[in-house]
């Protein structure tokens, strides 16, 4: 091995190195450049042909470095490595880097743009989404014969498929489907492995800006998530006392101006302050996911609110044009929304935190589109059209276990069309039809999901949205929407739900 051989403290050409099986890695370990490293895995490419055999190599030993090991630095261990675990377990906000190419408006200064936050599927930046701008010509970009498409769109040469390497060759890790965790230390061997790639398709989509992705308002290790929160809680227009309150009584953050919310809620004094507040009230005063959707509220009984819980938005409102699904049921100025109470708001007891409001009313607009489309072919071979919806997707985005389209019609059986991509790494269950998405791990074929069939509730059949999943009957895929044709579109279960069922 080479540890074991004593290495001259003069130097070693290339040749002798080529001959003692040193490889390019074990020069740069040893405190060479990353120049010299290269160019001695340019000799090792072509070591008979090459005219470096005689470049030389010094083996520095600490604490000396540099070429000709002319360098070196006094350090005392026993300070510097603790001193590196306590800077990086620090629980300092994250002071990330910036895409400055784009100007973006945020909506506040305390966040900006992430590199990996361009074309990821939600519009970020405020002014005209040009974050996501030209974005779609990678939903039908193709990939040729010997290349791999990755779930973003982009195209890897299938030849890296075949290298024995234990690292993701995709921006978004999607040829590389094995989770593995990044420890905050700045000294990794490896740092970029973790912030030189996007989110995932199954991730969260919110960027922590060190490669570490959550769910919306989710807790990052950079702590990246406060500043989101900042950035949403500006005061804008609102007095004062409205928007000390607002943020206090939404849970959005738990200080504001160096002040404890908790604090500020045990005093009594939130509850006259909230009057103070002009509704219907939009707060945040910006978007608070996806670039258009909003919360309006109108408190009826202000002085029985519970302020231990957060207080829940009467209205959410959105872009009407990038969700045609959806049938606003109340308009305020040039707001269209729905109430609380549609968007199952209002009874769910399970809502404790914003984030868990968040997470509630995602699902309503997760098959929105992201812009309005220019001018698309809607025959386009490589796009598929969601049903009841404005909405294209890839139609490499079938069965790849998340819903792009709200009715989920892109998760559903589509045997005929799945098994027609001839997809690399996609495979099809003994018992099934379709042919999934290598973003599904395979041990779902021999894990089959229990459902118990008696707790679909009777007005979630036929409903347009598939609550159970497929179920192979007699040679056909059957759910709870199968048949669904034969039902009567207008009946006591779906008038005035505002959702279209009745075709025009």
């Amino acid at each position: 091995m080479i540890e074991s051989f004593n290495i001259s403290d003069d130097y070693l050409t290339f040749d002798e190195l080529y001959r003692l099986n040193v490889t390019s890695h074990e020069i740069l370990i040893w405190s060479s450049s990353i120049d010299l490293a290269e160019q001695y895995e340019y000799y090792l490419s072509q070591p008979t042909q090459s005219n470096l055999s005689n470049e030389k190599f010094f083996n520095c030993t600490q604490p000396w470095f540099g070429s000709q090991c002319q360098y070196s630095l006094e350090i005392n261990e026993g300070v510097l490595v603790p001193k590196s675990f306590e800077t990086a377990l620090t629980d300092d906000i994250f002071d990330g880097t910036c895409y400055i190419l784009l100007e973006c408006d945020r909506g506040g200064p305390s966040i900006c743009l992430d590199w990996r936050e361009i074309c990821n599927g939600r519009i970020d930046c405020l002014n005209d989404g040009i974050d996501e701008i030209e974005c779609f010509s990678l939903e039908i970009n193709k990939c040729n014969e010997n290349e791999y498409r990755c779930h973003n769109g982009l195209c890897i040469p299938k030849l890296f498929l075949e290298m024995d390497s234990y690292e993701a060759q995709c921006l978004d890790r999607s040829d590389y489907l094995v989770n593995f965790f990044c420890p905050r230390f700045y000294f990794n061997f490896n740092l970029f492995e973790c912030q030189e790639f996007i989110c995932r398709p199954d991730e969260g989509k919110f960027s922590c800006g060190d490669g570490q992705c959550v769910e919306d308002f989710g807790q990052c290790k950079t702590n990246r998530h406060l500043l989101l929160a900042q950035s949403v809680s500006v005061q804008g227009n609102l007095s004062y006392e409205c928007w000390i309150s607002m943020v206090c009584l939404t849970k959005i953050m738990d200080k504001i101006e160096n002040m404890s919310c908790n604090e500020f809620i045990q005093s009594s004094k939130i509850i006259e302050q909230l009057k103070s507040c002009k509704f219907p009230l939009q707060f945040p005063i910006i978007p608070v996911l996806y670039g258009h959707v909003r919360f309006l509220y109108h408190p009826k009984g202000i002085d029985n609110i519970n302020v231990t819980l957060p207080l829940k938005p009467d209205y959410i409102c959105y872009d009407e044009q990038l969700c045609d699904f959806l049938t606003p049921t109340f308009r305020h100025e040039n707001l269209t929304c729905r109430s609380g109470d549609q968007m199952n708001l209002t009874m769910n007891a399970a809502l404790t935190t914003w984030k868990s409001i968040i997470d509630s009313i995602k699902p309503y607009f997760d098959g929105c589109i992201t812009q309005h489309y220019q001018i698309i072919d809607s025959y386009h071979s490589s796009l598929y059209h969601c049903k009841d919806s404005s909405k294209y997707i890839s139609k490499y985005r079938i069965l790849d276990g998340t819903s792009d389209c709200f009715l989920k019609d892109d998760e559903q059986a589509l045997s005929e069309l799945s098994c027609s991509l001839n997809q690399t790494f996609q495979f099809q269950c003994p018992n099934e039809k379709q042919c999934r998405s290598p973003l599904f791990p395979k041990s779902i074929c021999s894990s089959p999901m229990q459902i118990n069939y008696d707790d679909i509730p009777f007005y979630e059949i036929c409903d347009r949205i598939k609550d159970s999943p497929v179920v192979l009957i007699g040679g056909r895929n059957h759910s709870d929407e199968t048949d669904c044709e034969d039902w009567q579109c207008n009946n006591i279960n779906t008038r005035c739900d505002g959702f279209r069922n009745c075709k025009r």
